[in-house]
């Protein structure tokens, strides 16, 4: 309907049009968008194919007036027709277009409000036990039932996955595994995730082994999760919490933006719904609490007991991981530190062949490098970034070409309204256009060397404020921490990337 529409109003509205390219993202909510349809258009538009985008209403191309406010600005850099059919809204005028982002601010108030009562729909769905979507935890299917006018859905458990997640407990606690050291057996022995078949990671298995879904209702549970802090729902009090039902709780992820893309991340535990559920329990408190007990004591301890080194969290391994440290003690008490690549220890040798190499040499190379630096400023351009080299050009001499053309046109401006209508005027407005031509793309020249020019202008500033903080951390070496070293060391190197032979660095 919307796309018939749209077709309608260019018909109507428009004579002589090349081609009509429709553009839909069925199935993508409007308050994202970073769709794949939209991601065409923006490309299309780019590439200079596209003259006028029409659309069914202002919403359609999203919700965020952010987002919506960049895209605009998008088309109208590049001078394209925007028209929206349903609003009625005239994008050339200043009123027309501040009815647009009046249009855009209430779809987003729309969408919060279609938020707000889907959250109440679920929270109640989940007060009375049932299941809220996604995809089930492992040990469990969904299943369809009546309660009269209208089905929920529920879970309800599939015996195989439920004999693969047992095993997968069983291999945790006979070992003592930490997650880690849990991900390295499996992949060792060819254990791979129960549905998509690929290698377990340690999140996968914490995922997995975590769920409390599956645990029976008991009072000791009600008793942790009101410990934690978590919404214990009223419909639910802890007199009946009698063992005979698995637990619903919801609310654990929530959408987050990373990286300017929306992703499910855990939600504070203080955010968590916790119900009694109407599906069948498979699993025992004790059991539950073993394994959490088990992950409290493999938990990994942030405070570092050792100093750390110049190049930690930044050096790179050849494979494009972030390599880590690891500490071998020596025989006369103190200690080695070591970079390593994290895949290769996970994956094998198969995955990354590069050894590990002591740290001391590699941060030994990094201030070599800092050294020469600070005896010679043009030692930095050999370590800063490459841009890509642009045609040299002359500027005094681009702008000598526009003046020249502009004085041509000017001339023969003249003659035209001398000469209009004598049979040589079509061929001096011929020319006129010829040179006017010429001197769009002169302009653009210009305008791409001033840009250029620019850009060398603050790389040579960065490059000297680069410099200055090199000479700093060099004077003042002894008197700063290795945390403090290696924090300096951080904001100046832009990439460390360590192949097995040799140390790349840029700056």
């Amino acid at each position: 309907m919307q796309v018939d529409a749209c077709r309608d109003y260019i018909d109507r509205s428009f004579d002589d049009v090349a081609t009509i390219t429709p553009y839909e993202d069925d199935g993508y909510i409007r308050s994202d968008i970073d769709r794949p349809a939209m991601n065409q258009l923006r490309q299309d538009v780019a590439d200079g194919l596209i003259d006028c985008v029409v659309i069914y209403r202002i919403d359609r191309v999203c919700s965020n007036m952010m987002d919506f406010c960049t895209f605009y600005t998008f088309l109208k850099e590049r001078e394209i027709k925007f028209i929206t059919v349903k609003d009625g809204i005239d994008t050339t005028t200043p009123i027309g277009e501040a009815m647009m982002y009046l249009a855009v601010i209430f779809s987003g108030i729309e969408i919060s409000n279609d938020t707000l009562r889907i959250t109440d729909n679920m929270n109640h769905l989940a007060a009375a036990g049932f299941w809220c979507g996604g995809q089930p935890p492992l040990g469990y299917k969904i299943q369809e039932i009546s309660t009269g006018k209208k089905s929920h859905k529920t879970l309800v458990p599939d015996q195989p996955a439920l004999e693969y997640k047992n095993m997968l407990i069983e291999i945790l606690l006979e070992n003592r595994f930490s997650l880690q050291q849990m991900e390295t057996y499996c992949r060792q022995q060819g254990i791979r995730s129960y549905n998509k078949g690929g290698f377990l990671s340690t999140t996968q298995l914490h995922q997995i082994l975590s769920s409390p879904m599956c645990v029976a209702d008991t009072v000791a549970m009600y008793d942790y999760f009101e410990s934690l802090g978590c919404m214990m729902d009223e419909g639910s009090p802890r007199e009946k919490w009698d063992g005979k039902n698995g637990i619903i709780v919801y609310g654990r992820t929530t959408e987050k933006r990373v990286n300017g893309k929306k992703r499910h991340v855990k939600a504070p535990v203080d955010k968590w719904r916790i119900s009694i559920g109407v599906h069948e329990p498979t699993m025992e408190p004790d059991l539950y609490f073993q394994i959490m007990n088990h992950f409290g004591q493999k938990k990994f301890d942030k405070k570092m007991r050792h100093e750390t080194t110049l190049l930690k969290g930044v050096l790179r391994c050849k494979c494009g991981r972030l390599m880590s440290l690891a500490r071998k003690p020596k025989a006369d008490g103190s200690v080695s530190t070591w970079y390593h690549c994290p895949r290769r220890e996970r994956e094998g040798v198969a995955s990354c062949d590069c050894r590990a190499i002591k740290a001391e040499l590699l941060d030994e190379k990094v201030l070599e490098i800092f050294r020469q630096i600070e005896h010679d400023p043009d030692v930095i351009r050999q370590y800063m970034k490459q841009e890509e080299k642009k045609p040299a050009g002359s500027t005094d001499a681009l702008r000598k070409q526009i003046l020249e053309n502009g004085q041509k046109i000017d001339r023969l401006t003249a003659t035209l309204a001398e000469n209009g209508s004598s049979s040589a005027a079509k061929y001096i407005i011929a020319q006129i256009e010829k040179l006017d031509v010429e001197q769009i793309e002169l302009n653009r020249k210009l305008a791409e060397q001033s840009v250029e020019t620019r850009r060398q202008q603050a790389r040579l500033r960065g490059a000297q404020a680069k410099r200055v903080e090199i000479q700093h951390l060099l004077e003042n070496f002894d008197e700063f921490t290795m945390e403090e070293k290696n924090e300096i060391a951080r904001s100046v190197i832009q990439s460390a990337m360590w192949d097995n032979e040799a140390l790349f660095l840029t700056l």
